[in-house]
C-alpha cells in the first residue's frame, strides 16, 4: 500500500510531458489494471511499506508490508503483513499473515499461511482468507481456530442484584 502512495508521489513528480497520455497503445491502462504498476514492471519488489488510512480525519487502519511483489499489471504478491484497523467504537484489530496475493482485475485479496485475526473481544487463526475489497467482506477458511474473550459475553447482560443489608 505504501508502495500505492510511492507511485502517486511519483507520478506528481514527474515532468508534465511525461504525464501525458501515452501515444503507445501498450502503455496504456487497461481494464482491471492498477496504474501505478506501470511504473514498475513485473518482478519490481518494494520493501518496507507502511500505509494509514484515513476517513474524515480520523485513522481507520495501518498496512505495514515488509515486501511487494510485482507479479503483473494486475497482479501483486505482499510478503510479511500486519494491518490494524480502528473501528469507531474503540475497537483495534489486527490482522497478520505471511503472504498475501492481490488482484486488482477481480478486486481480490487471498492469504496463505497461517493467518491471524485479534481484538479485545476474539482470536481467530486460519489457514487462509479470501477478501473481496468491492465488497469489502472477507472469509477465514479453516482450519480455523477461535477463541472469544469471557468480555463478550458480560456485555449487555444484567447486572447480579446486590445483596440489601
Amino acid at each position: 500500500m505504501r508502495a500505492v502512495a510511492t507511485v502517486l508521489l511519483s507520478l506528481l513528480l514527474l515532468p508534465a510531458e511525461a504525464q501525458q497520455t501515452p501515444q503507445d497503445v501498450s502503455d496504456t491502462v487497461g481494464r482491471g489494471e492498477f496504474p501505478g504498476l506501470q511504473l514498475l514492471p513485473p518482478g519490481s519488489v518494494v520493501k518496507g511499506i507502511s500505509l494509514p488510512r484515513y476517513e474524515n480525519h480520523r485513522v481507520t487502519a495501518l498496512v505495514q508490508i515488509r515486501e511487494l511483489r510485482v507479479e503483473s499489471r494486475t497482479r501483486v504478491t505482499l510478503e510479511g503483513i500486519a494491518a490494524t484497523l480502528y473501528s469507531k467504537d474503540g475497537f483495534r484489530t489486527a490482522v497478520s499473515t505471511p503472504r498475501a496475493t492481490y488482484d486488482f482485475s477481480t478486486m481480490r485479496a487471498e492469504t496463505s499461511g497461517r493467518t491471524t485475526v485479534r481484538d479485545g473481544r476474539f482470536t481467530a487463526r486460519g489457514g487462509r482468507v479470501t477478501y473481496n475489497a468491492q465488497t469489502q467482506k472477507g472469509l477465514l477458511r479453516g482450519p480455523v481456530r477461535t477463541t472469544v474473550s469471557a468480555a463478550v459475553f458480560g456485555r449487555g447482560s444484567t447486572p447480579a442484584p446486590t445483596a440489601k443489608k
